[in-house]
């Protein structure tokens, strides 16, 4: 589909993805905190102590909101593996149903 500029629209940028948008919350928290951490060894050689602490809140913070990205990916991802399973089972009852009729 061509907007008013003459482009292409990319008509999957506008569906909303749960999960790609878990995962890329999940590696920002894990980059933040790694830049925090190098941010806290700077201070310290430094010898600024209230940075150093602020950029260790910082890590900590981080890190925590990594580890419930995580869990709630993990849950997501075996919820979604359990409906797969359903979908599948569901799937194998109903064949006989979907075969041709014998003539």
């Amino acid at each position: 589909m061509a907007t008013e500029d003459g482009t292409m629209a990319d008509d999957q940028a506008n569906i909303p993805d749960p999960l790609y948008d878990l995962v890329g919350t999940l590696y920002h928290a894990l980059k933040q905190a790694a830049a925090a951490e190098r941010h806290a060894a700077d201070a310290k050689r430094g010898r600024d102590t209230e940075l150093a602490g602020l950029f260790e809140d910082v890590r900590e913070q981080s890190l925590d909101l990594a580890a419930r990205c995580k869990t709630l990916l993990s849950r997501r991802l075996q919820a979604s593996g359990e409906r797969g399973s359903r979908v599948e089972e569901a799937s194998e009852e109903s064949f006989p149903a979907s075969d041709a009729p014998a003539y």
